[in-house]
């Protein structure tokens, strides 16, 4: 009896990791497919793994590191309601609490994709600008270096008009760098939401150090709230950033080295 009951739940497990064990080629057949893609919802349907940080999510084990993150802007809410160039005593005590919060997680290290260049025409709104100064000072507060590398989902000299070479050329330092900051503390790269330049950063890092297939990092991406029918040019099929991914796939392909 004890073996028939043995037996019949070993069945059961063997059925449940077949049906729920996510395999490369299923994910990159139901990538491709239009049909089980463009018609989804924009968002983020992967709820933030941390209470305080919106859309924080571990990469989990990558080229050796447990301790790399991706996030929204810590600050976003805070810059959106500063009227001056100066945060209020509430607003700074507030963004180095939430900083605070980072740096008890162990990161040691942000990268921001946000570029303040974007509003600094007069009259437009600065919160951008204020974002990018009040992280900067917060997480210099708390002991957390801030580095900047601005870049844009649209417009002029952004991902929406770089060549595919350009974006390797800007990624992949950042990535270099991801991992070299890694080894003395946990790193967190984000641009304003959390969802779209940080998006193809972290589709980058699993192209290049994971070898995922380019489908299932497009995948990842959209879960964690990539809006590519916002920045697409054909239709709302596919932004310009997965076309950026899947011709860079190609180029590492073609130069394993660079692996």
């Amino acid at each position: 009896m004890r073996k028939k009951l043995f037996c019949l739940l070993l069945c059961c497990f063997m059925l449940m990791a077949a049906i729920y064990r996510p395999l490369p080629a299923q994910a990159a057949k139901a990538a491709t497919n239009p049909a089980t893609r463009a018609d989804q919802p924009v968002g983020e349907k992967v709820p933030s793994e941390d209470a305080t940080i919106k859309n924080l999510h571990s990469l989990g084990l990558i080229n050796g590191q447990l301790n790399i993150f991706r996030s929204a802007c810590p600050v976003r809410d805070l810059a959106k309601q500063m009227t001056t160039t100066q945060p209020t005593d509430d607003q700074f005590k507030e963004a180095k609490t939430r900083l605070q919060h980072l740096h008890d997680l162990g990161v040691r290290t942000i990268i921001s994709f946000q570029d303040p260049s974007l509003d600094a025409e007069e009259g437009k709104d600065l919160s951008t600008k204020h974002a990018v100064a009040l992280e900067r000072s917060a997480a210099e507060a708390v002991g957390i270096k801030y580095v900047s590398h601005p870049m844009s989902n649209a417009g002029p000299h952004s991902l929406q008009t770089m060549t595919d070479q350009e974006v390797v050329n800007w990624i992949d330092p950042i990535s270099v760098e991801i991992f070299d900051a890694a080894k003395a503390g946990g790193v967190l790269f984000h641009c304003s939401a959390g969802h779209d330049r940080a998006g193809i950063v972290a589709a980058y890092l699993r192209l290049k150090y994971q070898h995922w297939p380019v489908e299932q990092a497009i995948d990842e991406m959209r879960r964690l709230g990539h809006n590519w029918p916002k920045y697409s040019d054909n239709g709302g099929t596919s932004s310009w950033h997965e076309a950026h991914l899947r011709a860079i796939a190609a180029i590492l392909e073609a130069k394993p080295s660079d692996r």
